[in-house]
């Protein structure tokens, strides 16, 4: 291979990693539109927006000193939509998936194996699988990392998702090994989540796609825990 071939060939594989898909899935009412919006455009609206088929956000950050564009997809969480869901897995290759419950509605929190199910049956690839909890602003402990704090209700009435079950789930099922809460109200932890998110779904991609990047960057790739208990980061996670 000449040495513009192969100066090419770097280019396209480098183009591959900075454009990264990001879909955000979960049962409908626990806020995905509202991170998207609150991550794209600093906003936040206590309506209820209600998403059709599935819409997409873009947005350039710059990552390792790199301009990645994120695709944030933005989809409906109604049991009738999943099948138009399901597509944008099926069609394309997603890197990367934040699937959301909303910590005050335990019944979000137990269809997310069920989201996983087909997250994995319909997939081209292997995304990185990030899990979400939003609203945590109705917890007025959830910032502090002493468990002792942590209120058995929220101040609206309804049970809270208990922290460690959350975060037990994420071992369980592979997902990436750092659970996180966030508010889309408050804007809590979403920068945070989104950017650790595209650093993993960038360590992958140096795997697949060859060496491009600094070797330095290998360093920090982000492997599981072999004692899940240990380290655990509440809330802010980076």
């Amino acid at each position: 291979m000449g040495a513009s071939e192969s100066k090419q060939g770097e280019d396209h594989t480098e183009q591959l990693i900075r454009n990264v898909k990001i879909a955000l899935v979960g049962t409908y009412g626990v806020g995905k539109t509202s991170i998207i919006t609150r991550y794209i455009d600093q906003k936040f609206s206590s309506e209820y927006i209600y998403t059709r088929g599935g819409n997409i956000r873009k947005k350039s950050i710059k990552v390792y000193g790199r301009q990645i564009q994120i695709e944030l997809i933005d989809t409906g969480g109604q049991e009738y939509q999943k099948k138009l869901v399901l597509g944008f897995f099926t069609k394309a290759q997603v890197h990367g998936v934040v699937l959301v419950h909303d910590i005050s509605k335990p019944n979000s929190f137990n269809e997310v194996e069920d989201w996983l199910t087909d997250i994995r049956q319909h997939s081209l690839g292997d995304p990185v699988i990030m899990l979400v909890g939003n609203k945590n602003d109705l917890d007025p402990c959830a910032k502090f990392d002493d468990p002792s704090t942590i209120p058995q209700n929220l101040k609206a009435g309804p049970a809270r998702v208990p922290y460690e079950q959350c975060e037990r789930k994420t071992y369980e099922q592979g997902l990436l090994p750092f659970y996180g809460e966030v508010s889309a109200k408050t804007g809590m932890n979403i920068e945070s989540i989104i950017e650790l998110l595209v650093k993993e779904i960038l360590h992958q991609q140096n795997k697949l796609l060859g060496s491009i990047w600094e070797p330095d960057l290998m360093q920090e790739s982000i492997k599981p825990s072999t004692k899940p208990h240990e380290n655990r980061s509440r809330c802010i996670i980076l």
